[in-house]
Protein backbone atom coordinates (compact mmCIF):
# COMPACT_ATOMS: atom_id res chain seq x y z
CA UNK A 1 0.00 0.00 0.00
CA UNK A 2 1.41 3.50 -0.90
CA UNK A 3 1.22 6.18 1.60
CA UNK A 4 0.84 9.61 1.02
CA UNK A 5 3.86 11.61 -0.13
CA UNK A 6 5.38 14.01 1.88
CA UNK A 7 4.70 16.74 -0.50
CA UNK A 8 1.16 16.05 -0.30
CA UNK A 9 1.29 16.08 3.04
CA UNK A 10 3.05 19.31 2.82
CA UNK A 11 0.18 20.65 -0.12
CA UNK A 12 -2.45 19.54 2.75
CA UNK A 13 -0.95 20.50 5.79
CA UNK A 14 -0.30 24.12 3.50
CA UNK A 15 -3.74 24.27 2.62
CA UNK A 16 -5.36 23.72 6.05
CA UNK A 17 -3.33 26.30 7.68
CA UNK A 18 -4.52 28.70 4.94
CA UNK A 19 -8.34 27.69 5.69
CA UNK A 20 -7.73 28.23 9.50
CA UNK A 21 -6.00 31.77 8.77
CA UNK A 22 -8.59 32.51 6.77
CA UNK A 23 -11.18 31.59 9.16
CA UNK A 24 -9.74 33.28 12.11
CA UNK A 25 -9.41 36.59 9.96
CA UNK A 26 -12.94 36.22 8.81
CA UNK A 27 -14.28 35.90 12.69
CA UNK A 28 -12.03 38.97 13.73
CA UNK A 29 -13.63 41.16 11.13
CA UNK A 30 -17.37 39.69 11.87
CA UNK A 31 -16.89 40.20 15.80
CA UNK A 32 -15.16 43.39 15.28
CA UNK A 33 -18.02 45.33 13.36
CA UNK A 34 -20.96 44.84 16.65
CA UNK A 35 -18.29 44.75 19.27
CA UNK A 36 -17.68 48.16 18.15
CA UNK A 37 -21.01 49.46 18.23
CA UNK A 38 -21.32 48.23 21.81
CA UNK A 39 -17.93 49.78 22.83
CA UNK A 40 -19.06 53.03 21.06
CA UNK A 41 -22.53 53.40 22.08
CA UNK A 42 -21.47 52.24 26.22
CA UNK A 43 -19.07 55.38 26.27
CA UNK A 44 -21.29 57.64 24.69
CA UNK A 45 -24.41 56.37 27.33
CA UNK A 46 -21.65 57.20 30.13
CA UNK A 47 -20.49 60.42 28.82
CA UNK A 48 -24.81 61.13 28.39
CA UNK A 49 -25.36 59.66 32.40
CA UNK A 50 -22.97 61.87 33.42
CA UNK A 51 -24.62 65.17 31.62
CA UNK A 52 -28.09 63.74 32.70
CA UNK A 53 -29.26 62.36 29.97
CA UNK A 54 -32.83 62.06 29.31
CA UNK A 55 -34.76 58.48 29.53
CA UNK A 56 -36.26 58.03 26.04
CA UNK A 57 -32.26 58.95 24.67
CA UNK A 58 -31.06 55.93 27.15
CA UNK A 59 -33.84 53.21 26.02
CA UNK A 60 -32.69 53.67 22.44
CA UNK A 61 -28.48 53.46 23.55
CA UNK A 62 -29.43 50.40 25.29
CA UNK A 63 -31.85 48.78 22.39
CA UNK A 64 -28.61 49.54 20.33
CA UNK A 65 -26.52 47.53 22.44
CA UNK A 66 -28.94 44.82 23.17
CA UNK A 67 -28.90 44.19 19.32
CA UNK A 68 -25.20 44.28 19.11
CA UNK A 69 -24.72 42.36 21.54
CA UNK A 70 -27.19 39.74 20.58
CA UNK A 71 -25.49 39.81 16.71
CA UNK A 72 -22.01 39.62 18.51
CA UNK A 73 -23.53 36.54 20.02
CA UNK A 74 -25.00 34.99 17.10
CA UNK A 75 -21.60 35.24 15.03
CA UNK A 76 -19.44 33.89 17.56
CA UNK A 77 -22.22 30.54 17.89
CA UNK A 78 -21.66 30.19 13.92
CA UNK A 79 -18.65 30.59 13.88
CA UNK A 80 -17.85 27.63 16.56
CA UNK A 81 -20.28 25.44 15.09
CA UNK A 82 -17.61 25.60 12.14
CA UNK A 83 -14.77 25.62 13.89
CA UNK A 84 -16.45 22.20 15.66
CA UNK A 85 -17.32 20.82 12.14
CA UNK A 86 -14.04 21.40 11.02
CA UNK A 87 -15.73 23.55 8.30
CA UNK A 88 -12.76 26.60 8.14
CA UNK A 89 -14.10 27.81 4.54
CA UNK A 90 -14.61 31.46 5.17
CA UNK A 91 -14.50 32.44 1.80
CA UNK A 92 -12.06 35.25 0.59
CA UNK A 93 -11.89 37.29 4.10
CA UNK A 94 -8.95 39.58 2.63
CA UNK A 95 -10.51 40.28 -0.03
CA UNK A 96 -14.21 41.12 1.52
CA UNK A 97 -12.49 43.58 3.70
CA UNK A 98 -10.74 45.24 0.58
CA UNK A 99 -14.22 45.53 -1.31
CA UNK A 100 -16.01 46.89 2.11
CA UNK A 101 -13.04 49.43 2.92
CA UNK A 102 -13.19 50.65 -0.67
CA UNK A 103 -16.44 51.03 -1.84
CA UNK A 104 -17.59 54.10 0.23
CA UNK A 105 -14.78 56.04 -0.54
CA UNK A 106 -15.53 59.47 -1.31
CA UNK A 107 -19.39 58.36 -1.79
CA UNK A 108 -21.67 61.56 -1.64
CA UNK A 109 -23.99 59.89 1.13
CA UNK A 110 -27.29 61.46 2.14
CA UNK A 111 -28.38 60.09 5.68
CA UNK A 112 -32.16 61.19 6.39
CA UNK A 113 -32.77 60.22 10.18
CA UNK A 114 -34.65 62.06 12.49
CA UNK A 115 -33.10 60.65 15.71
CA UNK A 116 -29.26 61.96 16.94
CA UNK A 117 -28.17 58.87 18.10
CA UNK A 118 -29.78 56.98 14.75
CA UNK A 119 -27.19 59.70 12.84
CA UNK A 120 -24.24 59.68 14.88
CA UNK A 121 -24.10 55.74 14.02
CA UNK A 122 -24.55 56.21 11.18
CA UNK A 123 -22.28 58.77 10.46
CA UNK A 124 -19.25 57.74 11.79
CA UNK A 125 -19.61 53.90 10.50
CA UNK A 126 -20.17 55.56 6.63
CA UNK A 127 -17.18 58.65 7.35
CA UNK A 128 -14.70 55.57 8.79
CA UNK A 129 -14.49 54.55 5.28
CA UNK A 130 -14.05 57.32 3.19
CA UNK A 131 -17.76 58.52 2.33
CA UNK A 132 -18.77 62.09 2.09
CA UNK A 133 -22.10 62.27 4.27
CA UNK A 134 -24.45 64.83 4.82
CA UNK A 135 -27.65 65.20 7.09
CA UNK A 136 -31.30 66.03 6.79
CA UNK A 137 -33.33 65.73 10.02
CA UNK A 138 -36.43 65.36 8.56
CA UNK A 139 -38.21 64.13 5.12
CA UNK A 140 -38.78 67.78 3.88
CA UNK A 141 -35.14 68.55 4.73
CA UNK A 142 -34.21 66.06 2.31
CA UNK A 143 -36.50 66.95 -0.10
CA UNK A 144 -35.21 70.38 -0.09
CA UNK A 145 -31.74 69.39 0.11
CA UNK A 146 -31.92 67.22 -2.86
CA UNK A 147 -34.41 69.18 -5.22
CA UNK A 148 -31.75 72.29 -4.95
CA UNK A 149 -28.66 70.56 -5.40
CA UNK A 150 -26.91 70.44 -8.83
CA UNK A 151 -26.53 66.87 -10.05
CA UNK A 152 -23.97 64.80 -9.11
CA UNK A 153 -24.29 65.96 -5.15
CA UNK A 154 -25.15 62.74 -3.87
CA UNK A 155 -24.72 59.59 -5.03
CA UNK A 156 -27.20 57.51 -2.39
CA UNK A 157 -29.46 58.79 0.12
CA UNK A 158 -30.16 56.24 3.46
CA UNK A 159 -33.98 57.34 4.24
CA UNK A 160 -35.17 56.62 7.53
CA UNK A 161 -39.22 55.79 7.01
CA UNK A 162 -41.04 56.77 10.87
CA UNK A 163 -40.13 60.61 10.90
CA UNK A 164 -42.45 63.30 11.70
CA UNK A 165 -44.19 64.95 9.58
CA UNK A 166 -43.11 63.81 5.73
CA UNK A 167 -41.94 60.56 6.22
CA UNK A 168 -39.57 58.43 4.41
CA UNK A 169 -42.18 57.13 1.72
CA UNK A 170 -43.48 60.57 0.98
CA UNK A 171 -39.84 61.82 1.09
CA UNK A 172 -39.64 59.59 -1.37
CA UNK A 173 -41.98 59.64 -3.38
CA UNK A 174 -41.18 63.97 -3.40
CA UNK A 175 -37.52 63.26 -4.33
CA UNK A 176 -38.56 60.63 -7.89
CA UNK A 177 -41.68 63.22 -8.74
CA UNK A 178 -39.58 66.83 -8.20
CA UNK A 179 -38.34 67.24 -11.52
CA UNK A 180 -34.21 67.21 -10.76
CA UNK A 181 -32.28 65.40 -12.99
CA UNK A 182 -31.38 62.49 -11.04
CA UNK A 183 -34.71 62.38 -9.38
CA UNK A 184 -35.76 59.12 -10.63
CA UNK A 185 -32.15 57.51 -10.65
CA UNK A 186 -30.85 58.36 -6.97
CA UNK A 187 -30.33 55.57 -5.10
CA UNK A 188 -32.44 55.36 -2.19
CA UNK A 189 -32.35 53.23 0.79
CA UNK A 190 -34.84 52.74 3.11
CA UNK A 191 -33.00 52.67 7.07
CA UNK A 192 -35.88 51.91 9.06
CA UNK A 193 -36.53 49.47 12.64
CA UNK A 194 -39.06 48.06 10.02
CA UNK A 195 -37.65 44.77 8.86
CA UNK A 196 -41.01 42.71 8.16
CA UNK A 197 -41.26 41.26 4.47
CA UNK A 198 -44.06 43.49 4.29
CA UNK A 199 -42.14 46.40 5.05
CA UNK A 200 -39.08 46.52 2.90
CA UNK A 201 -42.06 45.26 -0.08
CA UNK A 202 -43.45 48.52 0.84
CA UNK A 203 -40.21 49.99 0.76
CA UNK A 204 -39.44 49.36 -3.00
CA UNK A 205 -43.19 49.58 -4.01
CA UNK A 206 -42.58 53.61 -2.52
CA UNK A 207 -39.95 53.78 -5.22
CA UNK A 208 -36.73 52.91 -2.51
CA UNK A 209 -33.75 50.39 -4.13
CA UNK A 210 -33.05 48.82 -1.36
CA UNK A 211 -33.69 48.45 2.71
CA UNK A 212 -31.78 47.88 5.79
CA UNK A 213 -33.35 46.80 9.10
CA UNK A 214 -31.73 48.63 12.05
CA UNK A 215 -29.78 48.66 14.25
CA UNK A 216 -27.34 49.60 10.98
CA UNK A 217 -23.65 47.87 10.82
CA UNK A 218 -21.13 48.77 8.44
CA UNK A 219 -21.94 45.47 6.72
CA UNK A 220 -25.30 46.30 6.40
CA UNK A 221 -24.80 49.68 4.65
CA UNK A 222 -22.04 48.39 2.15
CA UNK A 223 -24.19 45.36 1.19
CA UNK A 224 -26.98 47.70 0.11
CA UNK A 225 -25.16 49.92 -1.46
CA UNK A 226 -23.24 47.41 -3.57
CA UNK A 227 -26.74 46.10 -4.67
CA UNK A 228 -27.95 49.54 -6.15
CA UNK A 229 -25.22 51.33 -7.64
Amino acid sequence: MFGIGKKEKSANTSQKNSDERKFVSELSYNVRNPLNTICGITEITRKNLMNGCDTDTLLSYVDILSDAATELQQTIDHFFEKFESGNYDAGAGEEKREVNENILKNLRVMVVEDSSVSQMIAKELLESRGAIVTLCDSGKEAVDMFNGSISGTFDVILMDINMPGMDGYEATDAIRSGGHAQGASVPIIAMTAEALPDDIQNALKAGMNGHISKPVTADKIISAIKRVL
